[in-house]
């Protein structure tokens, strides 16, 4: 008797064991999963340059849509643009008389920027922007927005959406569902748009595609 209860012990705790293991080796596999895949959607969602953009050795560099605004000796990130419905291209604009803060980044910006013909808020050619914080772009960092049609447009950081008023990547606008705000002065552009800038310069009327993103700030000039 005291020989079977022994052989049912062991038999009990090896048992114990095996399912011990089998669990172990069942969670280490689903947190490698789970890595895996945080980093795969990492790397989907962005595109890390660590090399450096010299003369033409970039191919954007050599692209005909590029402007004199290309730079150079600058590292950069590209960023996909996530899926949302709502989107097919529409570009809407902030009114620079918002920003008020004078202590702002914002606010100093716009006190070296000017407005151009067509209302548009300029520094060093290019355009004032607002984006989401899903791109890392804090003000004042300089950007090119890609767009689906091979035009670039050369931007620089002007201010940035709120995450209360974007969609869960924090990308488009709730309201407009718009992906870019650029910053303008209103009493000069109502003439030419309602809400979409994108009928303004020939070219833009096209959904964004990528927003590169420049390792180069006003600010820390």
């Amino acid at each position: 008797m005291f020989k079977k209860t022994m052989k049912f012990v062991a038999a009990t705790a090896i048992l114990g064991i095996c399912v011990f293991t089998l669990s172990y080796i069942y969670v280490l596999r689903t947190t490698i999963n789970t890595l895996e895949t945080d980093a795969s959607m990492e790397k989907m969602r962005s595109r890390k340059y660590t090399d450096i953009i010299v003369g033409g050795s970039d191919n954007r560099v050599e692209s005909d849509v590029l402007t004199k605004n290309t730079l150079y000796n600058v590292n950069y990130t590209v960023y996909d643009m996530p899926k949302y419905a709502p989107y097919y291209g529409q570009k809407a604009y902030e009114n620079y008389s918002a920003i008020t803060s004078r202590p702002s980044r914002q606010f100093k910006l716009q006190e070296v920027a000017y407005t151009d013909e067509y209302g548009f808020r300029i520094y060093e050619d290019r355009y004032l922007i607002a984006v989401g914080t899903y791109f890392n772009a804090p003000v004042g960092t300089y950007i090119d927005v890609e767009l689906a049609n091979g035009v670039i447009i050369p931007c620089i950081v002007g201010d940035i959406k709120s995450d209360r008023d974007t969609e869960e990547n924090n990308v488009y606008s709730l309201s407009c569902a718009c992906a870019t705000e650029f910053i303008v002065d209103g009493r000069i552009i109502d003439p030419y748009t309602r809400g979409d800038v994108s009928y303004i310069i020939e070219g833009w009327d096209s959904e964004v595609v990528h927003i590169i993103v420049y390792e180069h700030n006003y600010f820390d000039t």
